[in-house]
């Protein structure tokens, strides 16, 4: 497509606004590409011309930054140069913005390569203009209704988008994610024999109890989380595809989740099963571009959690995992992670409903924090926090936890002193926000881990000087 003085203008003016923003040290992810994309609405199909290596495109319900995450971590062990939406923003501004900063004010790619999350709602926008080489499909579960609508909409959204010539990287163990290599050029799954934590019955929220191509109920022999795992249709045959990528031997083990695929051992520093399907999407995406198994397994094994991703804090009082959390089912496998930790449980939940939270916080009737009240021995406090900290603690107070054990703090650094302030032997902590409240909070925890780090500098160095 011939470049235009839109373009041109486009181009230069988010580079502009790039370096504004970085100069007044702010993130500038979103605004240029929203300037450029107001001067020329054809700037991403422009910019994506220029990638002659392909363009990977991860998206799905949950997973998608710590998936694509993970594979950067790969092409990086690789050698690869490539663009890359790391911060997360992954709607159309987002993604031009990522495409401009790797783009020169001549109009020429740095790299001939792209990894771009893409929001599931963005999907059919990003293929008008794009054609990925590869697309990555992890999950879909019910989130943010409000902005979605139905689940059932969002997957036909996204499946009539793929274009037919992009070769899919499918989670086998999700009939809603698997329908999608039905009729498709080239399709690879990736799947889980089984997890610790896999039953032969489930009690949990599923998105998908009929089958997607006949409407029959499903019939499963094995439940990972979710609707995840080996299903067949009792109508029309439909059935978990065999994965290419199978992970066996799945276990945890001192804050790492080990597997095994071919005679290999994988291992990542990050907790919960739920995360081993991130590690499989890019494992397999890896693995389809050409990527030795040597190469995939140091990516994995180096890989550095990203914000808010079971990321993991040291403060002087303790550790704390910081992990965001904003659908059911994705919250009750946080919930699980927390139970599997054999220790006393000190818990901050902070929940908004902000536009980019979700308005609708019904949600949270569907998580089942029941499991938190099975276990409230163990539970030494749980501060809730943000606008609906009510809401929050109500829901906990159902749930059957003692409302003694219950703090509302809508102070996000007074509900981090309420959390750390007083200590159970072998406590472990874990803060659990949304959206707009996981940056605010990240930030203070830094503050409180640099300050820790700092008079423990001092100390040392006044230790010294006394000693000399």
């Amino acid at each position: 497509m011939k470049r235009t003085w839109r373009f041109w203008l486009a181009l230069w003016a988010g580079k502009i606004i790039t370096m504004g923003l970085l100069v007044t040290g702010k993130k500038g992810t979103t605004l240029p590409g929203k300037i450029a994309n107001w001067i020329d609405p054809q700037i991403m199909r422009h910019l994506s011309g220029a990638y002659t290596d392909g363009i990977i495109m991860v998206t799905g319900t949950n997973g998608k930054t710590t998936t694509a995450n993970l594979l950067a971590s790969i092409l990086r062990q690789a050698g690869k140069v490539f663009a890359f939406n790391q911060a997360g923003a992954n709607l159309v501004t987002g993604i031009t913005g990522a495409l401009i900063q790797n783009t020169g004010w001549n109009g020429l790619s740095r790299a001939s390569l792209a990894l771009l999350e893409v929001d599931e709602a963005t999907v059919p926008k990003f293929c008008e203009h794009v054609s990925p080489s590869l697309a990555i499909v992890t999950n879909f579960f019910r989130d943010q209704l409000d902005r979605y609508g139905e689940l059932d909409t969002t997957v036909r959204m996204v499946k009539g988008s793929l274009p037919k010539e992009t070769v899919l990287v499918l989670n086998a163990d999700d009939p809603l994610v698997a329908q999608f290599g039905t009729n498709h050029n080239q399709a690879i799954y990736y799947g889980v024999e089984r997890t610790p934590d896999s039953q032969g019955d489930s009690q949990e929220t599923r998105e998908a109890r009929f089958c997607p191509g006949c409407g029959a109920a499903l019939d499963y022999t094995l439940f990972h989380y979710g609707q995840l795992g080996i299903f067949k249709c009792s109508g029309c045959g439909f059935h978990r595809p065999e994965p290419e990528i199978l992970a066996k031997d799945v276990h945890q083990d001192e804050g790492l989740l080990l597997f095994q695929v071919d005679e290999v051992v994988f291992r990542i520093a990050l907790q919960g099963y739920y995360n081993l399907y991130n590690a499989l999407a890019a494992l397999t995406a890896a693995r389809e571009l050409g990527f030795k198994d040597k190469v995939i397994e140091k990516g994995l094994r180096v890989f550095i959690p990203q914000a808010g991703r079971m990321e993991r804090f040291s403060l002087p009082e303790g550790e704390i995992t910081l992990t965001l959390v904003k659908n059911p089912t994705g919250f009750d496998q946080v919930i699980q992670t927390m139970i599997g930790v054999d220790r006393p449980l000190g818990i901050l939940i902070g929940i908004n409903d902000l536009a980019a939270d979700g308005r609708d916080i019904s949600w949270l009737w569907d998580v089942n924090f029941e499991r938190l009240g099975t276990h409230e021995a163990r539970i030494q406090k749980v501060v809730c926090t943000g606008l609906r900290a009510e809401d929050m603690a109500l829901r906990l107070k159902y749930a059957g936890v003692s409302v003694e054990k219950l703090i509302l703090e809508h102070s996000l650094a007074g509900a981090l002193k309420m959390l750390t302030g007083s200590w159970a032997e072998g406590e472990a902590w874990f803060i659990l926000p949304t959206y707009t409240l996981l940056f605010p909070l990240r930030e203070i925890v830094e503050d409180c881990q640099k300050s820790a780090r700092l008079s423990n500098s001092g100390a040392k160095e006044r230790g010294e000087e006394a000693r000399a």
